[in-house]
């Protein structure tokens, strides 16, 4: 509980501008920018981290603390990657809008795929049914040829006792 008030008065005070938020940080004489020692000793951890200061602003120190990750280094072990540790890394929440785009355009790829094959099945219902088709014109053409022969139709007009007859003499043409 400690803590998270803590966390809770660093937020508010980050979210103040700028000129408030520096005398409450830091005394009147450094407001601007952070000044490391210039001893060259083997420095201690704290030595280390005033050269991490060095340049920045109160307000980026503060938020680069806020958002800084303690546990940084997760390994890519199975039950890391089911718990979704893997989730909560810096390297993934960089990345975000590429992966965005990478699922994005999965889905598009997969989307895609199954709108052609389905024209390709589509397209190829309707070559057989041309190629059916086809062959039934065939069939009639052949047919209708066949029953337009001139001795079909005689041998018709005959057994359907018609009064229409062949002529026996050729007709005259004009000239």
């Amino acid at each position: 509980m400690k803590d998270y008030n803590q966390i809770e008065e660093l937020v508010d005070r980050a979210m103040q501008p700028e000129d408030e938020l520096l005398p409450l940080m830091m005394p009147e004489d450094t407001m601007q920018v952070y000044t490391a020692p210039a001893e060259q000793k083997p420095q201690p951890k704290e030595a280390e981290e005033d050269d991490e200061l060095e340049g920045k602003t109160t307000r980026q120190v503060l938020m680069s603390a806020l958002t800084e990750d303690e546990d940084e280094h997760i390994s890519f072990s199975l039950p890391n990657v089911l718990r979704g540790d893997i989730l909560t890394t810096r390297w993934l929440r960089q990345q975000i809008w590429w992966l965005v785009m990478v699922v994005c355009m999965a889905f598009f790829y997969v989307s895609n795929r199954y709108y052609a094959q389905k024209q390709m099945i589509n397209n190829n219902h309707l070559k057989e049914e041309l190629k059916e088709m086809h062959y039934d014109a065939m069939a009639r053409s052949s047919q209708l040829m066949r029953n337009s022969r001139r001795s079909i139709i005689v041998d018709k007009l005959m057994s359907s006792n018609s009064t229409l007859a062949m002529p026996e003499r050729q007709p005259a043409t004009i000239e």
